[in-house]
């Protein structure tokens, strides 16, 4: 992992937990102020590998006419902390999209794709394209507006395939009412996937992601068969797409997940669910969510509860999704954020300012007892910080073990580091949210 950016400098051993809970030199890197700078930043960061740069969304702010709170905005900043920049900022009304809750994607000519929750012709919200014009400059072009039977106030990062169509969801809208699929092609036709009808699921927050095979994969906040959410995949068949794989959560292994799926090299499935898990969670009656994993097993899959949290230093209720990364030896890394839990008191509330995590798989150098181990690499603390992470956790390759013979575990073992970057969505100097890095 990246020796510019240490993490696990200092270990607590939790008597009570398999958490390993380390003191880490936590940086703010921006402080949001609201008006044009933007606030409340909700959505996944974006790091652009080929120039150093990530981007993110902030859901308000930015001082968009149509907004009480200003229509959000998109911003650039360096992965070292330098150079934040609002290089969008949302108008909202009919004429353009307002506050974006997910974050962007990408493509080779440096075009960023994203949605927006509201505004557009039918105030139900928008798919936008940012194209780069040069001096740091960009211009927006609205490729769709929702209208309510296509699909309505989409939450959702996209998707993209080589053909250049555009995947994502929709929380409301469609034939149910109840959110949809969708895909938009690089003519801007705009096509519903799948309408969702409550026992397959309905309103999804994430968007879906593809696999090696094109289908696309995803998950339902609610809905199902015990109304707790779905873990869902589509396959195209001619010209249909249909659901072939659905599974329901049922609270012990997991309950309304809020996060986008991830997906390894060999098909094995990932993602978090904000509640349900182990019974004797100490945080929430209905359980502190899970980390779980789907693998490949013949004809089907075989779902594995790799983490359940406890309310305490380990986090509670995780609504972002995991970040995989590999070492140099191809063993497996997962990094993310729980919203709630970790510290309380001060200028934390009583739910807790949340957490960032880190899960070393088999074969890595910090990999424990269990199949995965959790080490709580940060507790958010508000005001010095930021609170309450919506979005995930970017881990700056590479990854791995720390060339430090003394570092956690003992015994010869060196602990995992990594140079790590996250949005918390409340919080910091005005309780606008922050970026934050971490260090030795």
């Amino acid at each position: 992992m990246s020796k510019a950016l240490r993490l696990l400098s200092g270990i607590i051993f939790l008597s009570m937990t398999a958490t390993y809970l380390f003191s880490s030199t936590e940086t703010t890197f921006h402080n949001f102020a609201g008006g044009s700078d933007g606030s409340d930043p909700v959505g996944d960061l974006l790091y652009n590998s080929a120039t150093g740069i990530v981007y993110g969304t902030t859901k308000t702010g930015g001082n968009g006419p149509n907004c009480a709170a200003g229509c959000g905005t998109v911003f650039s900043i360096h992965s070292n902390g330098t150079g934040y920049t609002v290089i969008y900022r949302f108008a909202g009304g009919t004429g353009d999209g307002a506050n974006p809750q997910a974050g962007l994607i990408i493509d080779g000519n440096g075009n960023l794709y994203g949605t927006t929750y509201d505004g557009g012709t039918h105030r139900l919200g928008t798919v936008f394209k940012l194209t780069p014009v040069g001096g740091g400059k960009y211009r927006e072009t609205i490729l769709h507006s929702f209208a309510g039977s296509d699909g309505s106030h989409p939450l959702s990062r996209l998707a993209r395939n080589s053909a250049g169509t555009l995947f994502g969801t929709t929380f409301y809208g469609g034939a149910n009412g109840l959110g949809t699929v969708f895909s938009l092609n690089s003519a801007n036709v705009e096509k519903v996937l799948i309408s969702f009808d409550g026992g397959n699921g309905s309103h999804p927050r994430a968007g879906v992601v593809r696999d090696a095979a094109g289908d696309l994969w995803g998950t339902t906040a609610a809905g199902g068969g015990a109304g707790l959410g779905v873990v869902f995949r589509l396959t195209l068949n001619g010209s249909t797409w249909s659901e072939s794989f659905l599974h329901s959560f049922t609270g012990p292994d997991g309950a309304h997940p809020y996060a986008r799926l991830t997906i390894d090299g060999f098909g094995d499935v990932f993602g978090t669910t904000k509640a349900g898990g182990t019974p004797t969670c100490t945080f929430l009656t209905a359980g502190c969510g899970v980390v779980f994993e789907f693998q490949p097993s013949g004809n089907g899959f075989v779902e594995n509860t790799i983490y359940d949290f406890t309310g305490g230093a380990d986090g509670a209720a995780p609504i972002a999704d995991v970040t995989l990364a590999l070492d140099a030896n191809a063993n497996q890394y997962l990094y993310g954020t729980a919203s709630e839990a970790g510290t309380i008191g001060g200028t934390c509330p009583a739910t807790g300012c949340g957490t960032a995590f880190e899960l070393c798989g088999i074969g890595s150098s910090c990999q424990g007892q269990e199949t995965w181990t959790e080490y709580t690499l940060f507790e958010f603390q508000g005001k010095n910080g930021g609170r309450t992470p919506a979005g995930n956790m970017l881990a700056f390759p590479p990854v791995g073990a720390s060339d430090d013979p003394w570092d956690f575990p003992p015994g010869g073992k060196a602990k995992c580091t990594s140079g790590c970057m996250s949005a918390p969505s409340g919080g910091g100097a005005s309780g606008d949210g922050t970026i934050d890095g971490f260090t030795n």
